[in-house]
């Protein structure tokens, strides 16, 4: 009979033991997956429009902030400290001298943006993103010029003469409603098949 209480007893543990190995693989599976943006709905054209009426005043005032700074290359990252912004293609850290800028950032992320930054004559605020493939949200051009459509050196329509792609992947671009401001899409693997990558 002890032998029997022995074994009950070591299946129950085992059987407990169990499910809370399963309940942490569970767990961080989700938490990965919604860490990675799977669970993120995409934004479209037409309610990205709305947001984009709804935050355009301090769209500009970080525009702004951006054009002033001298700096061409620029990102914030989510999880990158409110007072730091990385420039300069990541090479170096630098903090913010306005902290009514830090205020804006802050608020811009607890909206939804998730990566702020500029890159040369562009100046992007996505919005959604599903992992690192997909991502889209606002964009705009400092010089006028519209954004690079996802051109590269091996389109046999443009051939080496291409500009190097300002949005990576860069999939889809529609006007809004303010001159120099755009809805993006940039999906790697509609890029990589139209390209043949």
């Amino acid at each position: 009979m002890g032998l029997i209480k022995k074994k009950n007893i070591l299946i129950i543990a085992a059987s407990v033991a169990g499910f809370f190995v399963i309940a942490y693989i569970i767990y961080y599976i989700v938490a990965v997956l919604i860490i990675s943006g799977a669970f993120s709905q995409k934004i479209d054209n037409k309610r990205m429009e709305e947001i984009f009426i709804e935050d355009y005043e301090i769209l500009t005032t970080v525009v702004d902030y951006f054009i002033d700074s001298g700096h061409t290359s620029i990102h914030i990252w989510p999880d990158k400290d409110n007072g730091f912004i990385s420039v300069d293609s990541g090479k170096q850290s630098v903090s913010f001298n306005d902290t009514n800028i830090v205020s804006i950032i802050e608020s811009l992320k607890a909206k939804g943006y998730s990566v702020i930054g500029r890159s040369d004559n562009i100046i992007f605020f996505q919005r959604s993103t599903r992992g690192r493939h997909f991502g889209n949200g606002i964009v705009y051009s400092i010089d006028g010029v519209e954004p690079n459509y996802g051109v590269n050196p091996r389109d046999p329509l443009y051939g080496s003469t291409a500009a190097p792609t300002q949005i990576m992947y860069l999939t889809k671009l529609e006007p809004l409603s303010k001159p120099n401001w755009y809805y993006y899409e940039e999906d790697y693997k509609e890029w990589q098949l139209r390209y043949q990558y």
